[in-house]
Formats: C-alpha cells, structure tokens, sequence
C-alpha cells in the first residue's frame, strides 16, 4: 500500500506528477476540490477529517493531487486564518504508508506558465504567494510522514518525475 499527496501551487505540475504516477503504477487518482460556500476552516476540518478516516480504514494505493494540505498555502493568500491546520496536519500521522511531493516554481517561470495558460482559479499573484508558503507543508508533517521538496523551475517533467519515484522507491 502507498499513499502518495502531491501538493503545490497551480502551474507547478502536481497534476503531470499525479498522472505519471498513477498511469505507471496503475492508482486511482483524487482530485479534491471544494467550494467554500460557508466558513472555510469548518470546511477544510472536515475534508481533512474525512479524508483521514476514509485513508485510514481503506488503505488504499493512490494519489492525490493535492489535499486539504493546500489551504495552508491559500488560505492567508485569500485572507483566511490558517491556524487550526497544524492541528489538522498531525493527525495524518495515523495514516500509513504516507508521502506527500511537495512541488514549487519560481516566481519568474509560475509568470511564464501563467501567460500561456491562465490558471481558471487564481490570479499570478495568488499563485506566487501560495508557492512560497508550500514549503513550509513539511513543517506540519508528523517526522513520520516522509516528504520531498522539488522546484519544477527549469527541469523536465521526466527529471521531476524520477526524482518522485526515487523518493518512493518505485
């Protein structure tokens, strides 16, 4: 059983990692995203929690591009209080077989990315500034929870992607 996250700003390639990774090993992928419609840290407690229980009584081989772990990085960018998810975060030490990608670009390549394919979601600002707070996700990690950090900047998708499976071991 492995359970991977991959986590990063838009235009950084968690969804190219994810892709990858789930057509060579043959695991679904998860692609959660949810609207907030009401208070965002009820919402994200509860994707967290959720996600949790559901991860830990299924044990499941599977990727997910991205989580609940991105709002740390969107959240104060939007103007939402982040506090509660360190909290959330040290509960994932419950679930086994656990890695989580943590993915970055630099601000200069994120700009480029963005002139050519406009993110739907979030303006180049957002962007940039969720990208600078996704490495600080491994400071929430429980020291269980193994993780790689990978700047994307000026490597291949290939490079990126086998610098990924090393670090799982595949």
């Amino acid at each position: 059983m492995m359970i991977v996250i991959v986590e990063g700003a838009d235009l950084v390639g968690k969804s190219t990692t994810a892709e990858r990774l789930s057509g060579e090993q043959g695991w679904p992928i998860v692609k959660v995203r949810w609207d907030l419609v009401g208070d965002p840290m009820v919402e994200t407690t509860a994707m967290a929690k959720a996600t949790i229980t559901m991860l830990e009584a299924l044990q499941p081989d599977v990727v997910f591009d991205r989580s609940f772990l991105s709002w740390w990085a969107y959240g104060p960018v939007l103007g939402h209080e982040v506090s509660y998810l360190p909290r959330l975060a040290a509960s994932l030490v419950r679930v086994p077989d656990l890695y989580v990608v943590l993915l970055t670009s630099s601000p200069t390549e994120l700009a480029r990315r963005f002139s050519i394919e406009p993110d739907l979601w979030f303006n180049i600002d957002q962007i940039t500034a969720a990208n600078e707070r996704i490495p600080s996700i491994a400071d929430l990690l429980p020291d269980t929870v193994p993780h790689l950090h990978a700047d994307t900047t000026s490597r291949s998708v290939s490079d990126v992607y086998e610098e990924v499976r090393q670090f799982l071991r595949l």
